[in-house]
């Protein structure tokens, strides 16, 4: 039956542990379980639950990143993605003073790293499907709008939330047709540049990335970006995020 140490079914430690990194609280979590779940499981379970899950996924991606770093790690899948991206960037996260007491202590905000895998579907063209800018991105006053908008999302944390609902439209604009998406995982961290490189290098080669027939590494400009797709990536194509550099220019 797949019972775990608490006695649970996987698929239920599963949803457990879902609702415990989601929700807003472990309080919350164990609401959510009881009314939706059906699930009658105290807060302090749902905390130790997710805890424990966490420092064993944590733990299993540090295995990687060793393995990685001793040329010992191997992709888990046989067939090697056609085409497969990784985008990068570097966002702000809303924290608070952990010393194990109850309440919201000390807020503050701090920085992190996500990389963002991504598998496609391999689609050659002779030509480029695109050789002109979007219409809108030759139209100087609406240029001048968007820029100034993504300035307002970009600067101080606490207006993000509203500058991005407000600005939706526009932005919405630029966006063209997309490629289909296949699969998607996920990394992030608040270590520097150099761990954060070989967390992402870890889950290209599981994902064997490395092994595809088309590479990218996608971002927005920053500093870090190319020498962190130089070492990890070689060979990759490295793309600059459009609209970034129009707020640069």
């Amino acid at each position: 039956m797949a019972l775990g140490t608490e006695g649970y079914r996987a698929a239920l430690v599963a949803k457990i542990e879902y609702a415990g990194a989601n929700a807003e609280s472990f309080r919350k979590a164990a609401e959510i379980l009881a009314r939706v779940g059906e699930l009658s499981i105290s807060v302090k379970h749902v905390q130790r639950i997710t805890e424990r899950l966490g420092r064993e996924r944590a733990w299993q991606r540090d295995q990687d990143v060793e393995r990685m770093k001793a040329r010992q790690l191997e992709p888990v899948y046989p067939q090697p993605p056609k085409v497969a991206a990784v985008h990068l960037d570097a966002g702000k996260i809303r924290l608070r003073g952990d010393d194990g007491r109850p309440g919201v202590r000390e807020p503050h905000w701090s920085d992190t790293k996500v990389a963002c895998l991504q598998t496609y579907p391999s689609v050659p063209c002779e030509q480029d499907p695109q050789p002109d800018p979007p219409a809108l991105f030759l139209d100087p006053p609406r240029v001048v709008r968007l820029c100034q908008e993504m300035e307002q999302i970009r600067g101080n944390p606490a207006t993000r939330p509203q500058a991005a609902k407000a600005n939706t439209p526009l932005l919405a604009e630029t966006i063209g047709e997309r490629p289909q998406r296949l699969v998607r995982t996920a990394v992030a961290t608040m270590q520097g540049t150099e761990g954060f490189g070989w967390m992402v290098a870890a889950e290209a080669m599981r994902r064997g990335f490395y092994q595809a027939e088309r590479r990218a590494v996608g971002g927005d400009g920053g500093n870090w970006i190319e020498p962190l797709g130089q070492m990890h990536f070689p060979g990759g194509e490295q793309i600059l995020d459009f609209l970034h550099l129009l707020v640069h220019l």
